[in-house]
């Protein structure tokens, strides 16, 4: 229902309704005109309400106005504080380039050009967007390395092996059976840990991967404010690595990795030192 109230709440459709009401009384035939104004209300609400990006503009909308305002300098400054210094130094040193190779592209461009060109906005917003991706992935990977580093995997798999031995000498002398299901709960429990220990290296290698890709795609798009004139050429190009960052925070959403933050909206890391 939230989708047909906005439909039909939409300005230019009040607009329309009421416009089409006149006309069908002004006629002198309502009974003719009105029932075809309200089956094209009818049609119109049908197709709008059900078409996905309508439905996704809505969600957002509503989400916008759900969610309290995000303090971006507050979470940036605790992701600051957790990081290592070299990964903090990482994300750094890409933004910097990015805005290094902004000054460039507005030198080639001329003063007169200035930073609200289509490019430059669709770039920018593009940047920014991966940039905060990208210090949101060294985040999780620091915290599974935390995680990692904090487990003994090979005293894991001691206890593992010294828990199968108290289960078959346990089951040799013929213990009673509380004794051997304690001691498998315990086994049981140790092969848990090991397996959560196995599941967050592999999730380590898949963000540090990702956190690669998302530098090289970062260079890769400062670079078009050098090269790039087209806009149609570069709207393409800033579609295609949008969807790609929505892919890898979907894909990233399903790993057992620690929380990527609620807010989805990126800080301004560009505009605010231009």
């Amino acid at each position: 229902m939230t989708y047909i109230r906005t439909a039909f709440l939409w300005h230019w459709n009040l607009l329309a309704l009421g416009a089409g009401a006149v006309f069908s009384f002004l006629s002198g035939q309502p009974d003719t005109f009105l029932p075809i104004f309200l089956a094209a209300e009818i049609l119109y609400l049908g197709l709008l309400a059900t078409h996905p990006r309508f439905q996704k503009a809505v969600d957002a909308s509503l989400i916008s106005r759900q969610q309290p305002l995000v303090n971006h300098a507050e979470i940036i400054e605790q992701i600051r504080q957790r990081l290592t210094p070299p990964d903090w130094n990482r994300f750094e040193q890409l933004r910097d380039r990015c805005l290094s190779l902004n000054r460039i592209a507005e030198q080639i461009r001329g003063p007169q050009a200035g930073n609200s060109s289509p490019i430059h906005s669709m770039q920018t917003d593009s940047l920014e967007r991966l940039l905060w991706l990208f210090l949101k992935l060294l985040y999780s990977r620091d915290a599974l390395q935390r995680f990692l580093s904090g487990t003994d995997k090979s005293g894991l798999e001691a206890q593992i092996q010294s828990a199968q031995r108290e289960i078959q000498e346990a089951t040799t002398n013929q213990r009673t059976d509380k004794l051997i299901r304690t001691l498998e709960d315990k086994h049981d429990t140790l092969m848990q840990r090991l397996a959560n220990y196995q599941r967050a290296e592999e999730n380590r290698e898949i963000l540090a991967a990702e956190i690669d890709r998302i530098e090289q795609k970062v260079n890769a798009i400062s670079e078009l404010s050098i090269s790039a004139r087209d806009p149609a050429d570069v709207s393409a190009q800033v579609d295609g690595i949008a969807e790609g960052v929505s892919v890898t925070e979907e894909a990233i959403r399903k790993l057992d990795v620690p929380p990527l933050f609620d807010s989805e909206t990126a800080p301004r890391f560009l505009t605010q030192t231009e």
